[in-house]
């Protein structure tokens, strides 16, 4: 008789690391939640979520035919469903893809290391052509722009203003996953209040399918590694597939990336993808510093309001100074 068990000591996630490699597989300890199959004493199939994310699915290959698969698929949707997440994602290997595909999921995208299908519910070709019906162009370029702003910086807005006085419509997408220190409605609010004055500038939602938990988790740990490198082809292979087409989009934006090793890759991978598409701008710097989130965000903990003030649009240091903004970095 089989039971299920939700893997937490250190002998269960052995028993998963083990299925794992047998399937050629390798252990990601990026999860939330790891569910095995015990027959006996033996774990014959393992599954595991992060956050609306299925992966590191492995059944022993002495029990393959038994519909383990689908056991453990069928046990970690229901964990989603109880949890109210009816949007979820699931990667898997080109070995396995036919089996989940006949499973009510379809493709996103699929290169040698990754399959990346998602459920039907809200697929990605229905979520951006409702996000596109959402604004009206101007008549000649697009051009594009991903940012997190956590929080908006001049840097930002000297990169929205370029792109801005370059092109007649630009579209910023406003990484939607609440990873970073500022929430993403604080983002988008100060977003909105610091771009005002630029008339050609719409700022949507980034959606699940960019620089999220499901395309690329490793953008919030600031992690180089292999998997990294991996995480950044798909996310911006995405892009190039759907949302380039689906927005019209001409170009894509970024900032010159001198500091950060992470953000500096992804470019570098995004040349290779977008090629021609691809526009970078230098980054704003003074004597001492490149104007960055990450300053303002050490800054705001010594509270250092004259230089954030300095380096901030109005609204991002009338939030700072007010007592929500204070809250976010001192709790007194």
């Amino acid at each position: 008789m089989y039971r299920f068990v939700d893997c937490m000591s250190k002998t269960e996630l052995s028993d998963v690391q083990n299925l794992l490699i047998q399937n050629d597989l390798s252990f990601d300890d990026n999860v939330t939640q790891t569910i095995g199959i015990y027959d006996g004493e033996t774990m014959v199939a393992t599954g595991s979520l992060y956050s609306n994310v299925i992966k590191m699915i492995a059944v022993d290959t002495s029990h393959q035919g038994e519909n383990l698969t689908a056991m453990i698929l069928t046990h970690l949707i229901r964990i989603l469903n109880e949890k109210g997440i009816q949007k979820y994602f699931l990667f898997t290997t080109q070995k396995s893809k036919a089996f989940f595909l006949n499973y009510n999921f379809s493709l996103v995208y699929e290169n040698d290391f990754v399959v990346m299908l998602e459920n039907k519910f809200d697929t990605i070709i229905e979520r951006l052509t409702r996000l596109r019906a959402s604004i009206t162009y101007n008549r000649g370029t697009i051009a594009s722009i991903v940012m997190n702003c956590n929080p908006v910086t001049l840097g930002h807005l000297y990169l929205i203003e370029k792109c801005a006085s370059q092109n007649d419509n630009v579209i910023i997408f406003l990484v939607e996953e609440n990873k970073s220190v500022f929430p993403y409605e604080i983002r988008l609010e100060l977003l909105k209040k610091s771009t005002a004055h630029l008339k050609n500038v719409h700022i949507l939602p980034s959606t699940p399918y960019i620089i999220s938990t499901a395309t690329f988790p490793t953008y919030f740990l600031k992690e180089m590694s292999e998997r990294s490198v991996v995480y950044m082809n798909l996310d911006i292979s995405i892009f190039n597939k759907y949302f380039i087409p689906i927005f019209s989009i001409d170009f894509r934006y970024v900032g010159s990336e001198p500091l950060d090793p992470t953000t500096n890759a992804y470019n570098e991978t995004m040349k290779k993808i977008l090629k021609e598409k691809l526009v970078v701008i230098e980054r704003l710097r003074d004597k001492q510093n490149v104007v960055s989130a990450s300053l303002i965000r050490k800054l705001a903990v010594e509270k250092k309001y004259d230089m954030i003030k300095m380096y901030t649009p109005t609204p991002t240091y009338k939030f700072l100074k007010s007592k929500k903004g204070k809250a976010l970095f001192h709790h007194e």
